[in-house]
């Protein structure tokens, strides 16, 4: 399993940016004379709040962390064995390091914790190259190039944000007198998904803009994680062939060689990628920025919502081996991966393998790709490094 960090605060920067507008507009929206932040920010930046799990409410990160343990404790209890100790890893980002605990919690029960061996993979570690659960800072190239990497995104968001979000802004100019900016109603539309995952009550930000503008939201969304890491960016197929083909080296050795359960928790810029590369969720061209198309496969509520995950499952059909991908626990298909011989969502192992091994020969090599020293890891080797630590976190550099 690969998933995401469950429900949180708004970042820093984004925090400090909603800080600033709902300061500025104190006397132009009427709601919010009696409305309290929900979140603490000083002038300095520094909060208690901001990028951490929300922690109250029916949105809580915690408990949807550990509720995510318990339901997989449930599908997968036969497969935990009380002689051996269980790695789970993380990045180190806080929230993320905060997701896999409580999961941990969730799926082993706090007295179960005592067989737990929780690996902490640093965030950005240069010298760690491909052996990381975060490509998206580890490869240099996507990170500098403007044209084609992670900032290119952001651009390309931006020009549909200014398609819908300056009707937005004339439609409610004759509302509250006001002249709202594009990054003015983005904020807005941010607070009310927030504050909701923040409090677990509705929020009176969301009411001032209508469903349809909702919707283009979501898509400005779905824009910006297609271009950043998805298939909208040449990088995304590398970055994502690194995790693939470390679980195909898993998959391949077996439960009796490799192990039988494996828990990984990153970030959506770090899951996107892997469900680029396995070909999930395909569009026959590339997303507009002009407007939104009515229907499209990709979709960001879909692919990787906080709490989201993927899981890759070795399955046993009569006497064959076979895989199973279940994205936010419904299964999907690999493309060109379907079999006859096996039951619809099952690829044979083998041919999985096969599909693997030809996206690497198409894909070239990770520090090729990003520009890396060849001197640095070349892919995760964590899911199948015999550990010589005992339960506890651990650390690695």
């Amino acid at each position: 399993m690969l998933g995401r960090h469950a429900e949180r605060y708004p970042t820093r920067s984004v925090g400090i940016r909603m800080k600033d507008l709902t300061a500025r507009l104190q006397h132009v929206l009427p709601f919010l004379e009696g409305w309290s932040q929900f979140f603490d920010v000083s002038d300095d930046g520094s909060s208690t709040h901001l990028e951490e799990l929300t922690t109250m409410g029916k949105y809580s990160g915690i408990k949807q962390a550990q509720l995510a343990g318990m339901v997989l404790r449930t599908r997968y209890d036969h497969l935990v064995d009380p002689d051996v100790i269980v790695s789970i890893f993380s990045c180190s980002c806080s929230r993320v390091f905060a997701t896999a605990q409580n999961f941990a919690i969730g799926f082993f029960g706090r007295s179960g914790l005592a067989d737990v061996r929780h690996v902490v993979i640093p965030d950005h570690a240069p010298e760690r190259g491909g052996d990381t659960l975060t490509p998206v800072k580890a490869c240099l190239r996507y990170r500098q190039d403007a044209l084609a990497g992670r900032t290119a995104s952001y651009d390309i968001a931006d020009k549909f944000k200014s398609v819908y979000l300056s009707e937005t802004a004339t439609r409610l100019q004759s509302v509250y007198d006001h002249q709202f900016t594009v990054s003015d109603l983005w904020t807005m539309q941010e607070l009310c998904a927030f504050e909701m995952l923040a409090t677990g009550q509705d929020s009176p930000w969301c009411g001032i803009f209508t469903d349809r503008e909702w919707e283009q939201f979501a898509y400005a969304r779905d824009l910006l994680h297609y271009y950043r890491t998805g298939p909208g960016t040449p990088y995304s197929a590398v970055m994502g062939f690194l995790y693939l083909n470390a679980t195909r080296e898993v998959l391949e050795l077996g439960p009796e060689r490799a192990g039988k359960l494996f828990f990984s928790f990153a970030h959506d810029g770090d899951i996107v990628p892997l469900i680029g590369t396995l070909g999930l969720f395909p569009e026959t061209d590339h997303l507009p920025h002009t407007h939104m198309p009515e229907s499209r496969s990709w979709k960001l509520s879909s692919v990787v919502p906080m709490g989201g995950r993927i899981v890759l499952e070795r399955v046993r059909h009569g006497s064959q081996i076979g895989v199973r991908i279940l994205v936010n626990d419904g299964v999907v298909v690999m493309p060109g991966c379907e079999s006859e011989t096996t039951p619809a969502g099952i690829c044979p192992l083998s041919k999985f393998v096969a599909i693997v091994d030809e996206k690497g020969k198409q894909i070239g090599n990770f520090e090729d790709v990003c520009g890396l020293d060849d001197k640095v890891g070349r892919r995760p080797s964590f899911l199948t490094h015999n550990w010589d630590h005992g339960p506890g976190v651990v650390h690695l550099s």
